[in-house]
């Protein structure tokens, strides 16, 4: 077959004038997208990319549906130019087999006279038949030899993305939880493989079907944890809203039409919108604006290379990064939502036109972008109740560091505007010689004249499921002499009582006799809804800092506040489920010198989700604390937990799974070194 011949096959054919019509339906489709951008330019980022993943589509779409278009209709059956309507014979111009002037003649009415019009007509239709007939072959072969080159490109970029695998170290520990709790977060249900790789210099997410988010070390040791967690958000959605395979589709589109600016200038507004809704999705995720727009800076001070990238792998510096700074800085207004939503069905008419499948473009409102806000805006107010236990300091011996660390855990919760309450086992206010320590009782009195309130926790910290009635209530009742004078000072009373380790009694029996006993003394049950292990965390610090270890403090320390948040996301959720709503929560933590140090950052990540503290007194006035608690047993736990148990519902353990694997390991050590003593759950 010679190529004259070749190419003069329908499909050929077919190509060329899908190709020339492209120029003009690209064209159009752009300018109605500059448009639609110009009315939706305050609309949030996800419509907008939605909108240009759409006008990109279609770009394709009508080349291909006007290709098949002129390939069936050349295989209709030829009739001499004329088809059979209405009982006359009507003019039709084929595109199939003929010469180009048989196909372009004109052809006789039924008079046999061809007017005036018409032959100028057929003079022009035979000219430009001429002219594009010669030059269809030419554009496919030109076409063709066109996306083999960019198919070169594609494998280039699979070479590339293969070779990064290849180079990937998985990683592991910190870096590992706070990709695990993202996920969680933003609700990527597909495991990510987190690795370390010394071909990239950013942050970079590759593959589909088993996503692989790709860490330089340059931002391991160069981002402080919020940067680069923010980061990671980032790349989190774009996995979450599969931008990989968008991506490829994306890589197709440009490799078949290739030849068009108007494609490629649409590209471009589909990358720079794919970025700017992930950055809103990290930011909502992050709660802070500004730690993110830093995060984006510092990690372009951190690169060297430019274009190191394959192109299909999607990273952190996609688009132009001023921009991005800039949009998030300073263009935070949020779209009006009926604009949109009349703008997007106006575009709807005009693409209907074109295709009628565009009146997809219903559905941009739904973007991932979109949902985050909306998922803000719906988000419970949050409201938390600060509570510690053994007061003035869990283990801290020496009275120097046990003042220090007091201080510097009141100054924070004096910047932070919290009233707390500290629960004490007078039997740490003794010497070991014997005799009152009048230092730590001072401790005591800085806390009431500081505007906190203190509430007994046994003489000893005795468990209820391990002792009679009668020696707890003695406990009790030699717990409050001490702390009991310090609050008729100054003309007040102990109001709160906290079980230690959480327990509330072996027997329904125990449990009501103790609590009526409770109640006679004035005293309300301490009613613990965010339990956690920082007593684990605040022990194995305290030992490092004995020890002088710094790099096991910092790890703690980095350790400490990720785990408290998965606490709080856990039992927010398990909130809803148990009592169907959000409410005042109560937050247990332990006296130490892990949460004087650690405070500051625990009180921002609780302001980043949107909590406000408030006294226990406060937070107690909700129903929620009226619900009935029937449980008993060995077990120490949050409320929500006895309520749950209460209604017959399943109980939800949470002791071990949210420890970071360092603090496991220490944990199934320390059990071991109380093998052969009775500690009720290892709870507080």
């Amino acid at each position: 077959m010679t190529p004259e011949t070749l190419f003069a096959q329908p499909i050929y054919q077919a190509i060329g004038w899908a190709l020339l019509h492209s120029l003009w339906q690209c064209a159009l489709v752009a300018v109605l997208f500059a448009l639609a951008s110009v009315v939706l330019k305050n609309s949030a980022a996800g419509t907008r990319y939605a909108l240009a993943c759409i006008a990109l589509a279609l770009a394709l779409i009508l080349p291909i549906a006007t290709g098949c278009f002129v390939f069936s209709f050349s295989q209709m059956p030829f009739t001499g130019g004329r088809e059979l309507k209405d009982g006359a014979m009507t003019n039709r111009v084929p595109a199939r087999s003929g010469t180009k002037h048989e196909q372009l003649a004109p052809v006789p009415d039924a008079t046999g006279e061809t007017s005036q019009a018409e032959s100028s007509a057929s003079a022009l239709q035979d000219w430009a038949g001429e002219r594009f007939t010669t030059l269809l072959p030419r554009l496919v072969v030109v076409w063709l030899c066109g996306v083999a080159l960019l198919l070169l490109r594609f494998a280039a970029g699979c070479v590339g993305v293969r070779r990064l695998r290849r180079s990937a170290r998985p990683l592991a520990g910190q870096c590992r939880e706070t990709l695990l709790r993202l996920s969680g977060r933003l609700r990527v249900s597909r495991p990510v493989r987190l690795c370390e790789s010394a071909l990239v210099e950013v942050p970079t997410v590759i593959g589909w079907l088993r996503p692989m988010l790709l860490i330089p070390a340059s931002a391991l040791t160069g981002l402080s944890p919020l940067q680069l967690e923010a980061l990671l958000a980032h790349e989190l959605a774009h996995v979450r809203r599969y931008d990989y395979l968008v991506n490829l589709l994306q890589t197709t589109v440009e490799t078949l039409l290739f030849y068009h600016p108007a494609v490629w200038w649409l590209s471009r507004r589909v990358r720079a919108e794919r970025e700017h809704a992930c950055d809103d999705i990290a930011v909502a995720a992050t709660g802070d604006v500004l730690i993110y727009a830093r995060a984006l800076a510092a990690l372009e001070t951190l690169r060297q290379r430019r274009g190191h990238t394959p192109a299909l792998a999607l990273a952190a510096n996609g688009g132009s990064l001023m921009r991005r700074i800039q949009r998030l800085v300073k263009v935070q207004t949020p779209s009006n939502k009926r604009s949109s939503v009349l703008a997007c069905a106006a575009l709807v008419l005009m693409l209907c036109g074109l295709l009628a499948g565009a009146g997809a473009l219903a559905n941009a409102g739904d973007a991932p972008g979109n949902s985050e806000r909306d998922a803000n805006a719906r988000r419970p107010r949050r409201e938390v109740a600060v509570t510690f236990v053994n007061f003035p300091g869990n283990n801290v011996y020496d009275n120097g560091r046990l003042a220090n660390k007091t201080h510097k855990l009141m100054r924070s919760l004096a910047s932070n505007k919290i009233e707390a309450v500290a629960f004490v086992n007078e039997s740490r206010l003794y010497r070991e010689e014997g005799g009152v320590d009048d230092a730590r009782v001072g401790l005591l009195r800085e806390w009431l004249d500081a505007g906190h309130e203190l509430g007994n926790e046994t003489y000893r910290h005795t468990s209820l499921y391990h002792a009679s009635q009668g020696d707890f209530q003695a406990e009790v009742l030699r717990g409050e002499k001490i702390i009991g004078d310090l609050a008729r000072e100054r003309g007040k009373r102990l109001r709160y009582f906290s079980y230690p380790y959480l327990n509330t009694g072996s027997t329904l029996d125990a449990k009501q006799g103790t609590e009526k006993f409770l109640r006679e003394r004035g005293y309300q049950i301490h009613p613990v809804t965010i339990d956690n292990m920082d007593w684990l965390f605040s022990r194995a610090y305290l030992e490092a800092l004995r020890r002088e270890d710094t790099a096991t403090v910092e790890r703690i320390h980095a350790e400490y506040i990720p785990y408290m948040e998965r606490m709080f996301e856990f039992y927010e959720a398990y909130s809803r489920e148990v009592v169907g709503r959000e409410f005042p929560q109560v937050l247990m933590l332990t006296a130490g010198a892990l949460n004087a140090d650690c405070f500051d950052d625990l009180a921002a990540m609780l302001k980043r989700r949107g909590y406000s503290f408030v006294t226990m007194e406060q937070a107690m006035k909700d129903e929620a604390y009226s619900l009935p608690d029937t449980y008993t047993g060995e077990r120490g736990d949050s409320w929500i937990a006895r309520w749950a148990v209460t209604k017959g519902m399943e109980y939800r353990d949470t002791e071990e799974v949210y420890l970071p694997v360092t603090m496991q390991q220490y944990f199934v050590e320390f059990k071991k070194t109380l093998a052969s003593k009775s500690n009720p759950g290892g709870k507080k």
